[in-house]
């Protein structure tokens, strides 16, 4: 059982491709038929378009950065067929039944997780492409950055062509940048660095906790690269956590969270020393004033 699932999350398992891409696709004709295709009101072929530039759209543009011919070029036979598939299920099936079987809950689930594994391989792919022909600097025995920024620029091509650049980065760092920055540097220090000190301490740090176990560096960080974007996928969804959640800055929430709740709890102990100073004080004064009563009727007397 255990091996089944680190084959299907390390992408070895069988049909493994045409599933993560079916799954991706899927999720694209979706975002468009929900979107501005809602009414179905688009040209069919508009919409068919989009909707592969929503799915695919850093297969479209990614591999510009580096000289390379598109992905949907070269693997356009599986890619683009499953892509119509997925688009006539979301948008001209009978009574939309493939509409409302793709919006409901456990087919939402199921497509997401094939499409982030789809996701996290070809960031994977593209970090191992660039690792292959990008040399070092002087300064450090690894080539770090270039690596990393291409596997990021994978899963943002689609929003910088649909949304345009300022658009894109207007408002915030998305999603998919901190996503790709900060899981594509994991993976490719530790899989890449071999000599360097961040790949040797990370890999050190890692491996004293013997969760590797006896998987090799590869394996093991294609795994964690993975399992946490089917968990990061799953949380964003409408239904659970929402498509801003970050789970990046959940140990972040968790002790801002515990300060305010000290600050809270330390200002309730204050004001109840301040109740009881206040009480002890107002009976304090009302017992002088009794005493005072006392002796003027005893004097009168």
């Amino acid at each position: 059982m255990i091996e089944s699932i680190v084959n299907i999350l390390t992408g070895s398992s069988p049909y493994n491709v045409e599933l993560r891409t079916f799954g991706q696709a899927f999720m694209g004709a979706m975002a468009v038929r929900s979107g501005k295709n809602k009414n179905k009101e688009m040209n069919w072929f508009h919409a068919f378009a989009l909707s592969t530039i929503v799915g695919f759209g850093g297969g479209w543009f990614g591999f510009v950065w580096m000289g390379k011919p598109t992905s949907l070029i070269t693997n356009g036979d599986i890619t683009l067929t499953l892509t119509a598939i997925a688009f006539v299920i979301s948008t001209y099936t009978p009574m939309d039944i493939g509409y409302k079987l793709g919006s409901s809950l456990p087919v939402k689930i199921v497509m997401n997780c094939w499409a982030q594994l789809f996701r996290a391989l070809g960031m994977i792919g593209f970090i191992n492409a660039c690792a292959a022909e990008v040399g070092p600097s002087k300064y450090y025995p690894t080539a770090i950055l270039g690596p990393v920024v291409y596997g990021t620029l994978l899963g943002n091509m689609g929003s910088f062509f649909l949304k345009g650049f300022n658009q894109h980065l207007e408002k915030a760092i998305p999603w998919p940048f901190q996503n790709g920055l900060v899981m594509g540097f994991f993976y490719h220090v530790y899989t890449h660095d071999i000599n360097g000190s961040m790949g040797i301490t990370l890999r050190s740090a890692v491996q004293s906790t013997g969760i590797q176990g006896s998987m090799d560096d590869k394996l093991f960080a294609i795994l964690v690269v993975t399992s946490f974007m089917q968990v990061t996928g799953v949380l964003m969804l409408p239904e659970f956590f929402g498509p801003t959640y970050n789970l990046l800055l959940l140990p972040k929430r968790m002790l801002f969270d515990n300060l305010i709740s000290t600050t809270k709890t330390s200002s309730t102990v204050v004001e109840k020393v301040k109740e009881v100073d206040s009480n002890a004080s107002n009976d304090g004064e009302t017992t002088v004033k009794q005493k005072k009563k006392r002796q003027k009727k005893k004097k009168t007397a």
